[in-house]
């Protein structure tokens, strides 16, 4: 059956105006539009307003130049951040007086950068894995922080505001990562009950290699970030609105 309808047009742009919130509107918004005149059959087989919208925006040349211009920033960024980050261990070995080959064990609330099946996993996988990380290295930065202004106080400022510096920086890429999962239809997760578990008792040798492992994995995934994002700017490979992690 047919869904066209006489004055079919007509009741397309009076629906049209009345889901935008026109008086007598009252329809939830994840309602099918029901066009006037129509049947049942008709209405039901429309696309929720909300789907359509998400869908349409996400397929309009606007967000997919929006997504590309994200990720070229996105790369940037994560490679300016890289930089610095192998700067800082460079001073942070020297000032912590640190063996820079010195083995490090996994630091716990950390994703490791290495990931299995890399090609296989879906563009809001990748934007999910990232942000995730960031988000803990974000804590674990400003633990570090704390811990080098207790343990030097203004004795070593150099490090104190290198270490600020590579935090304002991971904080803004966090951000980033948002941005692009908003744009994606997909908002970021709760960081409600999220971040690494509250920082051990440690020995102040025990913490310094802990901060040298947290500094390391950072680098790393400085690297498969902007490996990520060059996957996500392929219009073949950026996911969709409804696509689940």
């Amino acid at each position: 059956m047919s869904c066209q309808a006489p004055g079919a047009e007509e009741g397309e742009s009076q629906a049209s105006g009345r889901v935008s919130g026109a008086p007598g509107w009252n329809a939830p918004a994840q309602q099918g539009i029901v066009l006037p005149g129509l049947g049942r059959r008709c209405a039901m087989s429309l696309v929720p307003v909300t789907a359509a919208r998400a869908m349409a925006a996400a397929d309009s040349p606007s967000a997919t130049l929006r997504r590309r211009d994200l990720c070229s920033r996105g790369i940037r960024l994560a490679g300016k951040m890289r930089s610095d980050v192998v700067d800082l261990l460079d001073t942070y070995v020297e000032r912590q007086g640190l063996d820079a080959s010195a083995s490090v064990a996994a630091v716990e609330g950390v994703p490791a950068a290495a990931a299995e099946r890399w090609d296989e996993q879906t563009g809001t996988q990748r934007l999910l894995e990232n942000l995730a990380a960031y988000r803990a290295f974000r804590a674990l930065l400003a633990q570090m922080l704390e811990e080098q202004r207790e343990q030097l106080g203004e004795a070593d400022a150099a490090l104190g505001r290198a270490l600020a510096a590579v935090l304002l920086q991971v904080s803004a890429f966090a951000y980033h990562l948002e941005e692009l999962l908003q744009l994606e239809s997909r908002g970021p997760p709760s960081e409600e009950g999220a971040g690494p578990p509250p920082p051990p008792h440690l020995s102040l040798f025990e913490r310094k290699l802990r901060g040298l492992g947290v500094l390391r994995e950072l680098a790393q995934w400085a690297v498969r970030s902007a490996r990520d994002l060059r996957q996500l700017a392929k219009p073949s490979l950026a996911p969709s609105p409804a696509e689940s992690p």
